[in-house]
């Protein structure tokens, strides 16, 4: 008899873990269309449809401080989509009412059990067509964000702009291109072939002697104030009584709480690996240094289309891998629109992005 109890304790103890993990699979209440449990306790729950809840849902787990050790989802209905956005939420259990086999296939190929109560080859659904042949998790976040219009960015739209210097030949010719919302591109030439007279004309500070350019669909000079963030190569010697923290705190919101304020400058100058430098005079700073607090600056700004001039040029190798990785982060997270212009062949091959090459005169 001795054994037995020792054994049933054990028994019931298991039993009722299963069970409570089990719960996440009972019938959704009227009206909603996705709930969240860790283990036993229910977390999050929504009446949104596609993916809407899912993209509540990060947002819900971006400040939620609970336990996420077992996070188990019921939703109404799932693709390859919601599938994407649950593997990245680390979700460990899935149960749909509705599934694809799509979705079937990139739960399990990701370790997460899933159940389903009807199963059918596909969703009639845009979304699942795009999908349908990617491979990378991140570049079909990206499509889903810019499909869901979470894109923090704005398009570029050029057609056949020149610009001359007065009583020069042309400097661009005939260039045309274009950008989406969350967009990215490195405009890469030699020394002299225009891509910081480009900038400018982006910017607004020249305008095209022929031809237009539209930014989200305006001209450059009608933009809103915070739209643009610019980061220029760090080449001026001038010298100013100001800190890094107080470049940096020129481009944030205003509005915000004192409290507010310092978080985000705080976060800004980590994120670029500066934190430390933040009481510092930005122009003792070495030339990589001021780059990535001008970086941090933008960051804070949280500009709508991000420009960078060389923003190479004088970093060591360490400041490159954060520079590469803070311009990772931007492309998958916020999704401003992000413009590189560079001779920096290296820096074309780690971040692989479509490129726009200047050539002779003009594009």
């Amino acid at each position: 008899m001795k054994a037995e109890k020792d054994v049933n304790p054990l028994l019931s103890w298991l039993f009722y873990r299963e069970l409570i993990v089990e719960l996440y699979k009972k019938p959704l209440a009227e009206g909603i269309t996705l709930c969240v449990y860790n283990r036993d306790r229910l977390i999050f729950s929504d009446s949104g449809h596609w993916l809407t809840p899912l993209f509540a849902l990060e947002r819900f787990l971006s400040t939620y401080e609970g336990e996420r050790d077992c996070l188990c989802a019921h939703d109404t209905a799932a693709g390859k989509a919601a599938a994407v956005l649950m593997s990245r939420m680390g979700i460990k259990r899935a149960h749909i009412n509705l599934i694809s086999d799509l979705a079937v296939e990139f739960y399990e190929a990701n370790d997460i059990a899933v159940s389903w109560e009807t199963r059918i080859p596909h969703l009639d659904c845009k979304t699942e067509e795009l999908l349908m042949d990617m491979e990378s998790e991140e570049e079909m976040y990206r499509l889903l964000r810019r499909r869901a219009k979470l894109v923090q960015g704005v398009s570029i739209a050029a057609r056949r702009v020149s610009f001359a210097y007065p009583d020069n030949p042309p400097v661009l010719e005939d260039l045309s291109f274009d950008v989406e919302e969350g967009g990215r591109l490195i405009i890469q030439g030699d020394n002299g072939m225009g891509k910081t007279t480009l900038l400018n004309l982006l910017m607004g500070k020249l305008k095209c002697t022929s031809g237009t350019i539209l930014i989200d669909g305006q001209e450059p000079s009608a933009l809103a104030k915070r739209t643009i963030g610019y980061i220029k190569q760090q080449q001026t010697q001038e010298q100013y009584p100001v800190s890094a923290r107080e470049v940096v705190s020129m481009a944030v919101d205003s509005s915000l709480e004192p409290k507010q304020q310092k978080w985000e400058i705080d976060t800004a100058l980590r994120r670029t690996g500066v934190y430390e430098l933040a009481d510092r005079n930005f122009f003792t700073l070495s030339g990589g240094e001021r780059q990535k607090v001008s970086l941090s600056r933008t960051l804070c700004q949280k500009a709508r289309l991000l420009l960078l001039d060389e923003p190479t040029s004088f970093l060591d190798a360490k400041s490159r891998k954060t520079l590469v990785e803070v311009l990772h982060s931007l492309t998958v997270d916020e999704m401003p629109t992000i413009v590189i212009v560079t001779h920096d062949k290296e820096l074309e091959a780690d971040l692989t992005w479509p490129v726009l090459r200047l050539e002779g005169r003009h594009a």
